[in-house]
């Protein structure tokens, strides 16, 4: 019996029965032309079927023209269309690619923010209730809903669940969550009516009743509906478990077959779907909401990992569990768990770079699977075999290096791959001890090479021109990775100085250059304990101890990325001073995530310190300049402090690092280099930059 079983077992949502318990949940991945559905969308939801997926949940589908309009909300642009006949082709081509691969389908009808009745009108922003901010980019709504225009926006829904059933899509689902339109009727924040549209459960819930009622009308009492709606809304008197459990059975009279549960409003002050929020924090309120109806209920923020799927579905948690970046990082997840391989999953590091995209309007991307960004243009491995086998040499095998040899290999070519480390994932060794989210993407990494035969891995291999030659090979990918940003100011080499290439090194078993006996404890220690992550963890969280190597009271130096990183991951039993010359902290971090952590370590007593830049290290601390604008009269001032700590911990990430590629090329003209090697002054590049230039590397030769 394969692991994971439960997740295998088939169900039904009405009439539809699905091959397994995995749902894709609905995303606007920007991959539309003018709102019609592109050929690189379709490709994207074809492999998604073919990897296996139960149900895949196209979103969003747009029921409100909106051609030739600048909508305020960004992600509007990137929903496919489904207001007018005209789309039906785009979502036939759809229903055809997954269902002949087995998966079903369901369109995620949508209405955002703003609205028009026709495209002869104005395109604005709409609300329940005229009193309350918009979603995100939106503010205060321009028009408030009037009964009549209500009616026409529930035809709207109507005649275009019509369209979908009319194209072979098996399911319609009502997005009556996350804070977007059918969400801000239902939500006592949102909804402060006092017609027939207000007040009440029943009548906050009249709107989508309404829709509802209209879609059995036009599509037939068979036609499934699945309604996904945040249990939480997380927002100011707005609706908690609850109200929800009372909106349940109410919607559910007019013909529900099927619930997906997610929480928040997309601009409630809680983050939901960050790594600050521990995998499965939510899956308790779609139990809550299994226990007034008996129709399938499925739990889908926040989730990304097989044993958390498991746990959903056996313990009662859902009938089933969704997501939607663990098949965006992985499109044959349900496959290769079905084959009794779930350790070959790829998986998503819940690093938000794919939100991110979407949320700015931008086409989706991933760290850890390139060809969602490239699509079609660039294609898969498997679709491109190489006209003839060449001998590549890889010289890296850090995430960049071995994408570089996965796509190659695949493709049919010899690949070598040379690390003077001794283990394979480079950077990723130390951000795993940093970030327990990198660990399953090393451990796959691990397994991924094995899959090879025709991949040849040389670890403790020096890359020299020498060695190169005895290979002969047809072509060279260069991915050492980026060179640790250095500073010098007086006292930089002090014993109280520890930098990330020490951290780099110590997880790498060596001894940092120029570090005495603890260092040397503490890398004993680690290679007795077999290199363990959790050990590595442990050792640089404990601020005493016989192998401590970073004290009580820390100044951090940098507050980008890799910075406040290290500020999150050693926070514990430690007073910590983040400082960074830029005016502003969080260089590197995307919109999802930024605000998010700068509130968690702010809440955590870290103290951030923007526009200070180190001038010296003491033995008792560090000297630091730090520069302030006065807002009002633009004037700076600047003021220097001491600041009293037992370790001063440089984390400025990477910059551009072309040594060894300019040996290499001397030699070897058709050498390329690649990942965060190139890094650009001034920008950050990360696991997606060095995944990406693998992927388009091993897909060049």
């Amino acid at each position: 019996m394969a692991q994971y079983q439960a997740l295998l077992e088939p169900f039904k949502i009405g009439k539809v029965e699905l091959r397994n318990r995995f749902v894709m949940l609905p995303m606007t991945i920007e991959k539309v032309d003018n709102y019609h559905i592109s050929d690189d969308l379709v490709d994207f939801y074809e492999q998604r079927a073919k990897g296996g997926v139960g149900l895949i949940e196209v979103g969003s589908a747009y029921v409100s023209d909106c051609f030739d309009t600048q909508p305020k909300y960004h992600t509007t642009t990137g929903a496919c269309g489904i207001w007018d006949d005209q789309f039906i082709p785009g979502w036939e081509r759809i229903a055809e690619v997954c269902h002949a691969h087995g998966a079903k389908v369901a369109a995620q009808l949508q209405l955002c923010y703003e609205w028009r009745a026709s495209g002869a009108d104005a395109l604005l922003s709409y609300a329940p209730s005229k009193d309350v901010p918009s979603g995100p980019f939106v503010g205060m709504p321009e028009r408030e809903f009037t009964a009549d225009e209500i009616k026409v926006v529930v035809g709207q829904y109507g005649a275009a669940a019509k369209r979908c059933k009319d194209a072979g899509i098996d399911i319609i689902e009502i997005h009556a969550g996350i804070g977007y339109m059918v969400m801000r009727f239902l939500s006592k924040y949102s909804n402060h009516r006092s017609d027939e549209y207000g007040g009440s459960a029943e009548n906050r819930a009249r709107f989508l009743t309404e829709i509802i009622d209209e879609v059995h009308r036009t599509c037939g009492e068979d036609m499934p509906i699945l309604i996904r709606i945040s249990a939480d809304d997380l927002m100011p008197d707005g609706n908690r478990i609850a109200d929800t459990k009372e909106l349940i059975p109410i919607i559910e009279a007019h013909g529900v077959d099927a619930w997906s549960i997610q929480v928040g409003f997309h601009e409630a002050p809680r983050p939901v779907a960050n790594q600050i929020v521990p995998e499965g924090e939510f899956i308790g309120l779609a139990k809550e909401c299994k226990s007034v109806t008996a129709k399938p209920v499925f739990p889908g923020t926040r989730i990304n990992t097989l044993a958390m799927c498991n746990k959903v579905v056996t313990e009662g948690y859902g009938d089933a569990v969704g997501m939607a970046r663990q098949f965006i990082a992985d499109p044959d997840t349900a496959k290769k768990v079905a084959a009794g391989h779930p350790e070959q999953v790829r998986p998503c590091i819940v690093c938000s770079r794919c939100l991110d995209n979407i949320f700015l309007g931008k086409p989706c991307q991933c760290s850890v699977n390139a060809n969602v960004w490239e699509g079609i243009a660039v294609g898969t491995p498997e679709e491109h075999p190489a006209e003839e086998q060449k001998h590549v040499v890889v010289v890296g095998a850090g995430p960049g290096g071995l994408e570089a040899a996965r796509v190659a290999a695949l493709r049919g070519h010899r690949v070598t791959v040379l690390d003077k480390s001794d283990r394979v994932s480079g950077l990723l060794n130390m951000a795993q001890v940093l970030n327990a989210n990198i660990e399953p993407l090393v451990a796959y990494w691990k397994e991924e090479v094995k899959l090879h035969p025709s991949i040849d891995l040389r670890l403790g291999a020096k890359a020299d021109a020498a060695t190169l030659a005895s290979l002969a090979p047809d072509e060279i990918v260069v991915a050492p990775g980026g060179e640790v940003i250095a500073i010098d100011v007086p006292g930089i080499d002090g014993k109280n100085v520890v930098s990330s290439q020490d951290i780099k090194d110590m997880v790498a078993g060596i001894v940092p250059e120029g570090k005495g006996l603890l260092w040397k404890a503490a890398v004993t220690a680690i290679k007795a304990q077999g290199g363990t992550v959790g050990f590595m963890r442990m050792g640089l969280n404990m601020s005493a101890g016989p192998t401590a190597v970073v004290g009580k009271k820390v100044v951090i130096v940098g507050g980008g990325f890799a910075g406040l990183e290290c500020a999150d991951a050693m926070g514990e039993g430690r007073e910590i001073t983040v400082i960074e010359e830029a005016p502003k902290m969080g260089n590197g971090i995307g919109i999802i995530d930024k605000n998010p952590t700068l509130a968690k370590l702010k809440k955590e007593g870290v103290k951030l310190m923007p526009g200070t830049k180190l001038l010296a290290v003491e033995k008792k601390g560090a000297k630091v300049r730090t520069t302030t604008l006065d807002r009002e009269t633009k004037e700076e001032s600047v003021t220097e402090s001491f600041l009293e700590c037992d370790t001063v911990l440089l984390s400025l990430g990477v910059e551009k690092n072309t040594k060894l590629y300019d040996e290499i090329v001397k030699e070897f003209p058709q050498a390329k280099l690649i990942g965060d090697a190139m890094t650009p002054e001034g920008e950050v590049y990360r696991t997606l930059e060095a995944v990406k230039g693998g992927y388009l590397s091993g897909m060049a030769f």
